[in-house]
């Protein structure tokens, strides 16, 4: 069920999603393929890679690419922008990523960006991105995680969904962390940084009914009216923004 879910929003979203400015920029881009330690002689496997984007970005610099998403909108984008590229060294497939087409043991660094809140089923495709890692190499995500007040984490879910019904459940640190211990990953690089995304920005990155975007405002409206979760909000530029915290792990395949 939350699979549909997933994949017919995201082929709704897809333009709007490749078009967002966090999906395109290249400072971001740049921190995350230095944090996940790539280089030239890497096999890389984007899982749940959307657009394409930064297996793009990364198929510059390492010897292949392997992207792979449930959404075949999202594919085509990826494609399309590889072709403009002029990039022979990338290949895209709309896969279920609980079972990824791919052999095991056959990628030296395998990652999956902002995607797990996404995800129910996050265990079994942790699983499947260890089983196509090859022994020594490397497995990483980076995304959004939990608030640790509950009230604030409960507010901010309930707008995330209301966003992008997509939207399953951000993942407290903990758990991520114990994702990479079960798997018998050696954590190997860790990093925490708190964003501010523009508010505006972000409702257009991902579609909403006319219903939603009423539910939307009522849920803003509650918020800035809390005094502890309006903390979380800031007027920057004449735009209203708000925080969030990302993570990025990198685990070793022992």
């Amino acid at each position: 069920m939350l699979k549909g879910i997933i994949k017919k929003q995201f082929n709704r979203q897809a333009k709007s999603f490749s078009s967002w400015s966090v999906t395109k920029n290249i400072e971001y881009m740049q921190a995350h393929f230095d944090f996940f330690r790539m280089n030239e002689n890497d096999t890389m496997l984007d899982v749940a890679c959307g657009t394409g984007e930064f297996s793009i970005f990364s198929a510059k610099s390492v010897n292949y690419v392997l992207g792979i998403d449930i959404s075949d909108e999202e594919i085509k984008l990826a494609d399309e922008q590889a072709k403009s590229n002029n990039l022979t060294n990338v290949k895209f497939i709309c896969h279920d990523v609980e079972k990824i087409p791919c052999e095991g043991n056959s990628c030296s660094i395998v990652i999956c960006k902002s995607a797990f809140h996404h995800m129910q089923n996050y265990n079994q495709v942790f699983m499947e991105m260890v089983r196509c890692c090859k022994k020594l190499g490397r497995v990483g995500i980076q995304d959004i995680i939990a608030y640790d007040d509950k009230k604030t984490n409960d507010f901010f879910e309930g707008m995330e969904k209301a966003i992008d019904i997509s939207h399953n459940s951000a993942l407290s640190l903990e758990s991520i962390v114990d994702l990479f211990k079960a798997n018998d990953l050696k954590i190997v690089n860790e990093f925490q940084i708190e964003i501010e995304l523009n508010f505006q920005e972000y409702l257009r990155h991902a579609y909403q009914s006319k219903n939603s975007i009423k539910n939307i405002e009522k849920i803003l409206k509650s918020g800035l009216e809390d005094d502890n979760i309006s903390k979380y909000f800031l007027i920057k530029d004449d735009g209203l923004f708000f925080k969030r915290n990302v993570l990025l792990i990198l685990g070793e395949k022992m």
